[in-house]
């Protein structure tokens, strides 16, 4: 399988309705094979995982 990922940051967020000293931060993410069309569970599980490396990694919330 060749797999192309790719996470764009597109928004950085400080100020009213967020905790003192927190910023929300919106990503985007590219996730394609080039010799087969990706599953709906293929993408849970890649993206399940991505947010348990962001929850432990950097202690963040998903919002």
């Amino acid at each position: 399988m060749k797999a192309k990922k790719n996470v764009y940051l597109f928004d950085v967020y400080e100020g009213k309705n967020l905790e003192e000293g927190k910023k929300s931060y919106a990503l985007s993410f590219i996730l394609q094979d080039a010799e087969n069309t990706l599953k709906d569970t293929q993408i849970e599980n890649i993206m399940n995982r991505l947010k348990a490396t962001f929850e432990e990694k950097f202690n963040a919330t998903l919002r």
